[in-house]
């Protein structure tokens, strides 16, 4: 059953909990989700000696192979939108999926994208053989920062400088929640302190690798303000406290600032700016 030209990804797994049968399809267009979907289904029914029983959701067996991750059609849909604006009545489906930390790993099909040359006459057998036609298939691993496209080989100018547009817009949306709050509270910072500003940097769960475009709710976005020099850390707090406060009710999600001076940052002169200074991303 496996077909990646339409999006159906179909394996064989292997857990303790047993032996499972695997199939993956696009969510979007919901047309192409509907059919495939519907293919699955007279699996069950029609060939009964497979003894193929549907694993409920978020059951010990569905947790054993999916391991958090989720359909998520509102990736899927801010994907399809930016590939179509760029390639119009080109993308043939797109498939997202998202974890308990907001990652997103998602495909996108878009027809005739990195389209190879077919074999000449004059091509030996055996490589003949082995061509296939590029299927135009994007691989997208979506973060508030870092995030990673894979697009297929030999594509076009024209339709690279459309692919880069898509992406730019992709990117965009996947740092919506996170990279506004940042710029707005380093812009907020700097007209606060001018000089004595040194930088801001993201450290806790939000630096964390598996950071993904969105953690949940009760996640602090915990943030460095390095300063070049203060007398009393609680004296700053009370300082920023209503721009932190503004900003968090403004995105829904608390801001943890903790002033830190430059020297101590930069050198290491405490435990805390030791660890945070081995991980933390700098706002720019």
């Amino acid at each position: 059953m496996d077909n990646p030209a339409e999006g159906l990804f179909a394996e064989t797994l292997v857990t303790a909990t047993g032996s499972h049968a695997r199939f993956i399809w696009p969510d979007l267009p919901v047309e192409v989700s509907v059919k495939l979907g519907g293919l699955i289904g007279t699996l069950h029914n029609r060939r009964p000696e497979l003894t193929l029983k549907p694993v409920e959701r978020n059951s010990p067996e569905w947790d054993a192979v999916f391991h958090g991750w989720r359909e998520d059609l509102e990736s899927a849909a801010a994907i399809e939108k930016a590939f179509s604006r760029h390639f119009p009545n080109r993308v043939m489906w797109v498939e997202s999926e998202k974890d308990v930390r907001g990652r997103i790993v998602a495909q996108c099909r878009i027809e005739g994208l990195g389209k190879k040359t077919p074999p000449s006459p004059e091509t030996p057998p055996s490589l003949r053989a082995a061509w296939r036609p590029e299927l135009g298939v994007v691989s997208l691993e979506l973060f508030w920062k870092d995030s990673v496209a894979r697009p297929p080989q030999n594509i076009s100018e024209d339709d690279l400088r459309a692919f880069q547009s898509s992406i730019d817009a992709i990117l965009q949306w996947a740092e919506r929640r996170i990279r506004p709050v940042l710029n707005a509270l380093r812009e907020r910072l700097k007209s606060l302190y001018g000089e004595r500003f040194r930088g801001l940097y993201v450290f806790g769960s939000y630096a964390r690798p598996d950071a993904g475009i969105q953690l949940p709710e009760n996640s602090d976005l915990d943030v460095a303000l390095i300063l070049s020099e203060f007398n009393n850390a609680y004296e700053e707090i009370k300082r920023f406290g209503d721009i932190t406060y503004d900003l968090s009710l403004e995105h829904g999600l608390v801001i943890s600032l903790v002033p830190i001076r430059e020297a101590d940052y930069c050198e290491g002169r405490t435990n805390f700016a030791r660890v945070i200074s081995s991980y933390a991303i700098p706002v720019k």
